[in-house]
C-alpha cells in the first residue's frame, strides 16, 4: 500500500505538470517507454497521450485528441463492468485492469493498465499507463491448450489402462479363484491349507486390481456420470480412512461435457486425499450444485485445518503437488477455486467450472 501511495504520489506530481511550459516533466511523459495517456473523467475524451501510445496504437496524435476511450475497446468485449469499476475508483487509488483494445487497423490487442484519479489544469482526469500483454496472454493460450492435451491424453491412457485391469486381469484373477475353490473342495489336510492360501493371495490380488482400476478411471465415470462416480469414491475413500461421508448432489446439473465431469472428479479426488492425509477429520462432506451458471463442488471437514497462505507458497515452491495440480486442472477448465480454513478450524475447497463452455451436450 505504500509503494501505491508513493507512486500515486510521482504520478500526480508529473500529471500537474503537464504542461508545455513544464518542459522537465513533459519530458517525462513523453519519453515513457510505456504508453501513458489522460482522459477526462467525466466525457471520456483524450487530453493527452505520449509517443508510446502513438506508436502502439497507430493513431496520431490529433486522431487520439479527438476520440474517446470507448473508441479503442471492441464491440461485445464483455468489459464493461470491469471497465465502469475501473472508472468509480477515488482519488488517491490505484486501479488495475486487463482490457481488449483494437489497433488502428483493426488489430486486436491485450493490455493491463494501471490508473490513477488526477488533477489536470484543473479538471479531474484519469492517467493512465499501458502495457501490451498480447504476445504473453497469446502464448498463455497456448501453453494452456498443450496442458489440456497431455490432461486428455493422460485421461485416455488411464481409461484404457483401467479397462484393461479390470477386463482383462480381472477376470483373469476371478477364475483362477473360483478355480482354486474348486480344488479346495476336493483336498483336505495339507493341501488344502496351501489352497486355501492361494485362495486369499488370489482374492488380495483382485482387490487390489479393482482399486487401482478404480483409481486410474473410475467406470462409473464414463458409464453412469459424475454424480455417481463422486458418491462411489467419497464411500469407498471414507471407509478405508474411518470418516463419516456425507454427500449431497440434489442441486447438481443434469447433462455435463465429459472433460467437466473429467476435471471435477479429478479435484475431488485430489481433494479427498488430502482430508485423509493431513486433516484427522471425522467428518466429511461433499457438495455438488449448480451456482447461477457455473458447476460447484464443495468438498468441506472437521479437521485440523491449516493456514492457506503457507500452502500456496509452499505449493508454488514445488512443496506440494497436490494443490498446485488442482489448480492448474480448474485454471485449464476455465474454472475457479476458493480454499477457506483455520487451524483447529477444519477446510472448505469450494471449486466451481463452466457448465458448457464449448455450447455442446453433455451425457
Amino acid at each position: 500500500m505504500e509503494a501505491h501511495r508513493l507512486v500515486a504520489a510521482a504520478l500526480q506530481r508529473v500529471v500537474d505538470k503537464l504542461d508545455p511550459h513544464e518542459g522537465r516533466y513533459r519530458m517525462l511523459f513523453e519519453s515513457s517507454p510505456l504508453p501513458m495517456w489522460v482522459f477526462d473523467a467525466s466525457t471520456l475524451r483524450y487530453l493527452a497521450v505520449n509517443d508510446a501510445a502513438v506508436r502502439l496504437y497507430g493513431y496520431s496524435r490529433d486522431e487520439f485528441l479527438g476520440m474517446t476511450v470507448e473508441d479503442l475497446r471492441p464491440q461485445g468485449a464483455g468489459e464493461g463492468e470491469a471497465f465502469r469499476e475501473f472508472l468509480r475508483r477515488e482519488s488517491g487509488s490505484m486501479q488495475r485492469g486487463l482490457f481488449h483494445h483494437l489497433k488502428k487497423g483493426g488489430e486486436p490487442l491485450d493490455v493491463e493498465t494501471v490508473g490513477h484519479l488526477v488533477r489536470w489544469r484543473g479538471r479531474e482526469a484519469r492517467l493512465v499507463l499501458i502495457n501490451d500483454v498480447t504476445e504473453r496472454l497469446r502464448i498463455q493460450t497456448r501453453l494452456r491448450a498443450l496442458s489440456q492435451r497431455l490432461l486428455e491424453v493422460q485421461e485416455d491412457e488411464r481409461r484404457s489402462l483401467a479397462r484393461d485391469l479390470h477386463d482383462d486381469i480381472g477376470q483373469a484373477l476371478t477364475a483362477l479363484k473360483i478355480q482354486l475353490e474348486s480344488l479346495a473342495q476336493g483336498s483336505d489336510g495339507e493341501p488344502r491349507r496351501r489352497v486355501d492360501e492361494c485362495v486369499e493371495t488370489t482374492r488380495h490380488t483382485l482387490e487390489r486390481v479393482r482399486q487401482l482400476s478404480l483409481n486410474l478411471r473410475p467406470l462409473q465415470l464414463d458409464d453412469l456420470g459424475l454424480v455417481a462416480a463422486l458418491r462411489s469414491h467419497l464411500d469407498r475413500q471414507a471407509g478405508l480412512g474411518g470418516l463419516a461421508p456425507h454427500f449431497d448432489a440434489g442441486e447438481a446439473p443434469p447433462q455435463l461435457l465429459p472433460e467437466t465431469e473429467t476435471a471435477c472428479f479429478r479435484v475431488a479426488q485430489e481433494a479427498i486425499t488430502n482430508v485423509l492425509r493431513h486433516a484427522r477429520a471425522r467428518n466429511l462432506w461433499l457438495r455438488l450444485f449448480t451456482a447461477g451458471d457455473r458447476l460447484a463442488l464443495s468438498v468441506r471437514d472437521d479437521g485440523g485445518g491449516f493456514d492457506p497462505d503457507s500452502a500456496r507458497r509452499r505449493a508454488h515452491a514445488g512443496g506440494s503437488l497436490g494443490l498446485a495440480g488442482m489448480e492448474e486442472r480448474i485454471a485449464i477448465a476455465g474454472g475457479s477455486i476458493e480454499l477457506r480454513s483455520e487451524p483447529g478450524q477444519g477446510t472448505v475447497l469450494l471449486a466451481t467450472f463452466p457448465i458448457d463452455r464449448a455450447g455442446g451436450q453433455g451425457r
